[in-house]
């Protein structure tokens, strides 16, 4: 059976999903009766920046992934490094720098292609009636659709550059009415299942991610 290591942070990990799924999850209930079916390593980590994710997910990834029939690597981008400051002297100021997050993603993503074939999902759409958002040190940050509209377009030019497939999850969910409401009934942040089901349904039906778990079993 093939193994799938899917990396990223809260929305990866799948925080605010009452079955602790995620999208990840249901992606990996989806296929665990077909032909298709994979083993399914959830390495999302609540909080965590992308610069926090790459000191950690080459060594995870290899530890779950040794040479085996079609392994696959999913990055989600999450919207942590997209957000700002919302209190202090930093007020407003970005939380990752738009140049140290572009060579941070472009450095994770081509060390995780010498692991494994890899696909990217970006950060999804944000409830912003209910910004600030309060992390679980105290801190406030303060996220923007804006912000997560810049960071796609970001994520997707450096995909393309590197021949990565990315998947523009924002622009699937912005006008999604299930997203949208489990968002508001979730944090602002994290939706609750029904917003991850909507996640993992328009992944599913993504032509890369369909294209790669029917070539992992030619």
């Amino acid at each position: 059976m093939r193994r799938i290591c899917f990396v990223g942070a809260s929305t990866t990990e799948g925080m605010g999903d009452e079955s602790g799924l995620g999208w990840p999850g249901r992606l990996w209930r989806m296929h665990q009766e077909d032909v298709t079916a994979f083993a399914s390593y959830n390495l999302g980590v609540r909080g965590q920046t992308m610069h926090q994710i790459k000191n950690r997910a080459a060594a995870e990834c290899k530890a779950r992934l040794p040479r085996a029939l079609g392994p696959l690597i999913v990055l989600g981008t999450g919207a942590n490094d997209l957000s700002r400051f919302a209190d202090g002297d930093y007020k407003d100021k970005p939380r990752t720098p738009r140049r140290g997050l572009e060579r941070t993603f472009r450095a994770l993503v081509e060390e995780l292609s010498e692991i494994a074939p890899v696909l990217v999902i970006g950060p999804p759409p944000i409830d912003e009636t209910q910004m600030p958002y309060r992390m679980a040190d105290g801190m406030r940050f303060d996220f923007r659709n804006i912000d997560c509209a810049e960071g796609t377009e970001l994520y997707a030019d450096i995909c393309s550059e590197l021949n990565i497939p990315f998947f523009d999850l924002f622009g699937a969910m912005l006008g999604d009415a299930d997203y949208q409401s489990a968002l508001k009934q979730g944090d602002g942040l994290h939706p609750t299942g029904a917003g991850y089901q909507s996640c993992a349904n328009a992944i599913n039906q993504w032509g890369a991610w369909r294209k790669t778990l029917i070539e992992g079993w030619a």
